[in-house]
């Protein structure tokens, strides 16, 4: 597939080309829309097998961040940063530090944020050259690690699709699933503990399981070939994205399919069979933009308080969008897409009057 077709795909406004060959810096600049604001640059290192690949990954990152951040009415637009490379060979100070030169540029326009294989430490190295760092820990002048209020964002999300689903008015004793333990997967562990429901974790990585576990000694623990045969009430899927493809549908045994990633289904066309079998499907950019909240207030100079506050509204809003979805017929999918669409149309046509 060709760039321009690959642009086309989510209707993508701008792609570049960055590179550093001394500090084995490639980078791939995905801008999806500035329209609502500045854009955040959700920021991932990873070992791509073709540059194809890193090309798709961007555009789609940039377009959800977009997707999110429109959801939610927040005035951020959404972009990515892709680097491409081992960590373990190319992370180094210099490297970092060339990337927060090159935010520069865009002079307050594009902020960083960090995705996989980015880690706080190399953040600072960045904000070392540049001020355009969104999500930093409160040690250091931010409003604290982004997936903790992403996770935060997310238990409001599903408090309401239970409300909506199973007539619940919390997750206390609901069965979850939790697929994947990263970042964000470990918090909405933590979280979900708090709110007393019954949850079984998978990961590939070990490691991952074993640092939860030695926290919680009676959590329910599953292979991750099993884990689609477990029964829950919500298989939630924080593991990487598209991950669900046709093959395991058949397996699953949950009442709702959702998850931090945006998008856990591989291909959009399957909901027709989940709805068959009485499953939810609720993609994951509806209820993970708790990270938008709080980064939106970082750049407008709020405190934590005012995001808690706001983290309700990624509950009123998800509400509201599966009540309307059910009441007009509309896939949940195409409905929040044409209103997140519908938003940015009519702030970009009241942009024009200045």
């Amino acid at each position: 597939m060709s760039i321009f077709e690959h642009m086309r795909k989510n209707n993508s406004r701008e792609l570049l080309f960055f590179e550093e060959q001394s500090l084995k810096l490639k980078a791939i600049i995905a801008v999806d829309s500035i329209v609502l604001g500045p854009a955040n640059a959700s920021a991932k290192l990873f070992y791509y097998k073709d540059e194809d690949d890193a090309i798709a990954d961007a555009l789609d990152i940039a377009y959800y961040n977009s997707l999110r951040a429109s959801l939610l009415k927040r005035s951020m637009g959404g972009a990515s940063i892709i680097l491409c490379g081992n960590p373990d060979e190319v992370k180094s100070e210099m490297y970092f530090r060339a990337l927060g030169v090159f935010l520069n540029r865009w002079k307050g326009e594009l902020f960083m944020s960090i995705s996989k294989g980015v880690s706080y430490k190399d953040l600072k190295h960045v904000r070392k050259e540049s001020e355009y760092i969104l999500g930093m820990e409160k040690t250091h002048g931010g409003l604290g690690q982004i997936y903790e209020n992403r996770a935060k964002g997310m238990i409001k999300g599903l408090k309401a699709i239970a409300k909506h689903k199973l007539k619940s008015g919390s997750l206390k004793g609901l069965k979850i699933v939790v697929q994947g333990i990263g970042d964000l997967g470990s918090q909405l562990v933590k979280q979900l503990i708090e709110e007393d429901a019954d949850i079984t974790i998978t990961d590939k990585i070990y490691d991952r399981i074993k640092v939860v576990q030695d926290e919680v000694r009676d959590i329910k623990i599953e292979k991750p070939s099993k884990i689609y045969d477990v029964k829950c009430d919500i298989f939630c899927s924080c593991a990487a994205e598209k991950m669900i493809s046709k093959a395991f549908l058949s397996q699953l045994k949950c009442k709702i399919l959702t998850g931090g990633t945006n998008q856990p289904l591989k291909n959009l066309k399957d909901v027709k069979i989940l709805k068959q079998n009485d499953v939810l499907y609720v993609p994951g950019y509806i209820i993970n933009g708790g990270d938008i909240i709080q980064m939106t207030n970082e750049i407008e100079g709020y405190k934590t308080d005012k995001v808690e506050t706001e983290l309700e509204d990624i509950y009123r809003n998800t509400l509201n969008l599966l009540e309307e979805s059910k009441t007009s017929g509309t896939m949940l999918c195409e409905l929040a897409t044409n209103k997140a669409e519908e938003y940015v149309t009519k702030v970009s046509a009241i942009k024009l009057l200045r």
